[in-house]
């Protein structure tokens, strides 16, 4: 197995979570197979490596468990979980990129409660320092605007902004998403090397329409749901529509980034 954090690597495995990730990621791609092996899998390559894109859906019910069965039978040098995220750092805007260095579990925390919980107590995984630095220096050859710092993975769609800007200011978090915890302990307890690369989609002092009730157990959207939950916040969701082309132009080329030689 190659080094990733020297030499680069051959077989690279990147998950994401919606579809118009996964269709972003497969659009690089040449030599294309698909199939499904309870989750949506893309195979191809790009430049001289061999890349499997993987689809876990939104906060999908049992996708570590899918994960963990897959990465027995498959192995890689490096694994990315690479997708949007919303905001915590007021500094962000939308495009900006993310590497994690570790990732909070914050899935259990109640939200809604007077006091927000703090990282004292929540447990956090580290990503592969190898991997990250890795893509640190590709990140910066690029010249993408980006930063590293700790992401948190919750159970459910922030979408108030007094919400967003206190997890960030409880947890010293930049980016808040539904999957990476788990893709980063799956990883760990199988011994593959992780990183996570997350993209702006909206920005911390951003309300965005609530979306929590448009996902199904196994993580994709549902239309008319969709359509009402925007409908209920037009202004945010007018905002929202306006950042969704450049946030997706940044995913494109931070992915790019990451999986060059």
């Amino acid at each position: 197995m190659s080094e990733p954090g020297a030499s680069g690597f051959t077989d690279l495995c990147v998950g994401v979570a919606v579809d118009v990730e996964f269709k972003i990621a497969t659009s690089l791609l040449s030599g294309k197979s698909f199939s499904s092996q309870g989750m949506k899998i893309c195979r191809g390559m790009f430049g001289g490596r061999r890349i499997t894109i993987l689809q876990s859906g939104m906060g999908a019910v049992g996708f570590a468990e899918r994960l963990a069965k897959h990465l027995t039978n498959n192995r890689y040098d490096a694994l990315i979980i690479a997708g949007l995220a919303g905001g915590l750092d007021p500094r962000l805007r939308v495009g900006d990129a993310v590497l994690y260095n570790l990732c909070y579990d914050a899935r259990a925390n109640d939200f809604t409660r007077r006091e927000r919980p703090g990282p004292d107590g929540v447990v956090a995984t580290a990503c592969d320092e190898a991997l990250s630095g890795y893509l640190y220096g590709a990140l910066t050859r690029s010249g993408l605007s980006f930063i590293q710092a700790p992401g948190i993975t919750v159970g459910k769609v922030i979408t108030e902004a007094k919400e967003k800007l206190a997890l960030g200011a409880n947890f010293g978090a930049a980016a808040v998403d539904m999957e990476t915890y788990e893709t980063l302990d799956a990883c760990a307890r199988s011994g593959q090397p992780a990183a996570a690369l997350r993209v702006i989609s909206d920005e911390a002092g951003r309300d965005i329409p609530d979306f929590n009730r448009i996902y199904n157990a196994d993580g994709r959207m549902n239309g008319w749901r969709t359509f009402a939950a925007m409908a209920a916040r037009p202004s945010a969701t007018l905002r929202l529509l306006l950042t969704v082309k450049p946030a997706l132009q940044s995913l494109r080329a931070t992915l790019q980034a990451a999986m060059s030689s």
